[in-house]
């Protein structure tokens, strides 16, 4: 990998400890959600909605409490709850609302959040996912960043845990991280800015990342870290 003589040594390096800290702490909450559902969830058709929200409750007010995360939760694949299809044991805001079940017409729509990248990536790759950032019409309507993990029983996936993070806020965490960072910059699967050090970079903006001299692809995130533009 090259040094580009534009980049403030260790900034890159900065940059991608942080986001990897960031997510790591969080994901580790998430777990803690994720193996106690995994648990209660098994075999299909036997946990009911209002049993999963009581066993979500307290962990998903944890994390809202030990984050600075917006919502967060437990979200259901259809077929597994004994009395819903489409069903979010998610508590969002400062009063921490419920969620729940949201397979309900919305106006003359229906929101079926299997389609959406934070359900389908874990469901497809077994993996934890970071989606964003993205405008989050259904929950919070702002720029979020939306970390989510498969709960995995039996090879299926009976759901994912996950929070979200405010876009606004995730750039305030990254301010001291890329203060002096010259063009750093994070971007996402789809090679658009997450955020960036060059203030002409907006988030969400789409960049080449071959133009970059350096790139470093975080482990366990879909995220990389460019530099040396």
């Amino acid at each position: 990998m090259t040094t580009s003589t534009t980049t403030p040594l260790g900034a890159l390096d900065r940059c991608a400890d942080a986001v990897t800290t960031y997510f790591g702490t969080l994901f580790t909450s998430l777990e803690a959600i994720a193996e106690t559902v995994r648990q209660a969830i098994s075999p299909r058709h036997t946990l009911t909605a209002a049993a999963l929200s009581d066993l979500v409750h307290p962990l998903a007010t944890r994390t809202l409490a030990e984050h600075p995360v917006v919502g967060g939760g437990f979200v259901a694949t259809p077929g597994w709850l004994a009395d819903r299809d489409l069903f979010l044991a998610w508590w969002q805001g400062e009063d921490r609302t419920l969620l729940a079940e949201r397979g309900v017409p919305l106006g003359h729509h229906v929101f079926d959040y299997t389609r959406h990248e934070w359900f389908r990536r874990p469901q497809e790759s077994g993996e934890r996912h970071v989606t964003g950032p993205y405008v989050d019409y259904v929950c919070t309507d702002e720029y979020v960043l939306t970390a989510t993990l498969p709960v995995l029983v039996a090879g299926e996936m009976a759901g994912v845990a996950g929070a979200d993070t405010p876009l606004e806020t995730f750039e305030q965490l990254m301010r001291e991280p890329l203060r002096g960072g010259g063009d750093v910059a994070l971007v996402n699967p789809h090679d658009r800015v997450v955020v960036a050090a060059d203030p002409l970079l907006r988030s969400g903006q789409k960049i080449d990342p071959s133009s970059y001299a350096e790139v470093q692809q975080l482990d366990g995130l879909p995220f990389r870290v460019l530099a040396g533009a």
